[in-house]
């Protein structure tokens, strides 16, 4: 008590935290206590996902400052109130903290019913949200994983699979329910996940924009906490030929968002291509059949003003450049170019 919260964060988080705070001190403020009654119900505040520093303990006396710092994730759900009274009004910040903690018990783990979670990325592989129901299961915490490749998280070996994958979510759009690939989590390890694949596609550009996994765990990881520190010498060894294989890989994948024809973009190919030939087919009946020179054509100008004119000069489709008006024959036979 008396101590402030910022000091207990963890300094990766901070300007999260604050950031959460800046975006909470910027919506309207409850005036007074009445309306806060009658809001409060419903009054969602914002949520985040941080780690905080854990106790050290004093069991060992005088060895305290010795130990490494530990820190743990929590879901924080930060709710602003106002408090009014007689002397003026006072912000205060309501933290509700809720700790993290690995869904894995023993290596390998088979899951029954895991909660799926959200990950989204850009058509260059950028992350761009990822749903905190998957920390439990990744380890990762969102603001660390965002703008980071997602398809560094697929294991190289489930690659090649994943190209066709991603083949069909540019043509078709969504894939059902993917065949299990493996998936790295944040101690190093893999774990196993179906997926149903979406994806948003610009009505105007027609390319796509991003892809939303929607993932299931079905299997866990060797090492059932995902939030340990991963170790150098537990890490997946790649030998330098794999490694270049998987990287061509990863870029065709990226090809593949940007540059195949999305569905709709191929349907409006197909309707331009069909205005094409029937423009085409148009002017060519055009070119085929000579204008018709009928007194049903002539256009009569009753303006007494244009009567320097000539009657038959003005015509529907029979004005000619070439036309003298001193000459009377009819310009309508110019041929048309």
């Amino acid at each position: 008590v008396g101590r402030s919260f910022i000091d207990f964060v963890h300094p990766k988080d901070r300007n999260t935290f604050a950031s959460q705070i800046t975006n909470g001190l910027a919506v309207p403020k409850i005036l007074n206590s009445t309306q806060e009654k009658a809001e409060s119900q419903g009054h969602s505040g914002s949520t985040m996902v941080c780690r905080i520093r854990r106790y050290k303990g004093l069991s060992f006396g005088f060895a305290v400052k010795e130990r490494v710092v530990t820190f743990m994730p929590f879901l924080l759900k930060l709710i602003f109130k106002n408090i009014s009274d007689q002397e003026g009004g006072t912000i205060l910040l309501v933290i509700q903290a809720t700790p993290f903690f690995s869904a894995f018990r023993i290596p390998n783990e088979v899951i029954i019913k895991a909660v799926p979670f959200i990950l989204r990325h850009a058509a260059n592989g950028n992350i761009e949200y990822l749903d905190p129901e998957s920390v439990p299961y990744l380890g990762y915490l969102p603001q660390d994983i965002t703008d980071k490749d997602a398809l560094q998280l697929y294991h190289p070996d489930d690659l090649g699979y994943l190209r066709q994958v991603y083949g069909i979510i540019v043509k078709e759009g969504s894939v059902l329910r993917s065949k299990p690939f493996r998936m790295l989590a944040q101690n190093g390890d893999y774990l196993t996940v179906e997926t149903e694949w979406s994806s948003f596609i610009n009505p105007w550009s027609k390319k796509l924009e991003f892809v939303i996994g929607k993932h299931q765990i079905i299997e866990g990881p060797s090492n059932p906490d995902v939030f340990q520190t991963p170790k150098p010498e537990n890490a997946f060894k790649l030998s330098e030929e794999d490694k270049n294989k998987a990287k061509t890989i990863r870029e065709s994948i990226v090809r593949i968002m940007n540059e195949v024809l999305t569905k709709p973009a191929e349907l409006a190919k197909q309707q331009m291509s069909k205005k094409c030939q029937d423009l085409a087919s148009f002017m060519e009946s055009l070119i085929k059949e000579q204008p018709k020179v009928d007194d049903d054509f002539r256009i009569e100008i009753q303006d007494p003003d244009h009567s320097c004119f000539e009657r038959d000069s003005v015509m529907l489709g029979g004005i000619s450049p070439h036309h003298d008006y001193n000459d009377s024959k009819s310009s309508t036979e110019t041929p048309l170019s």
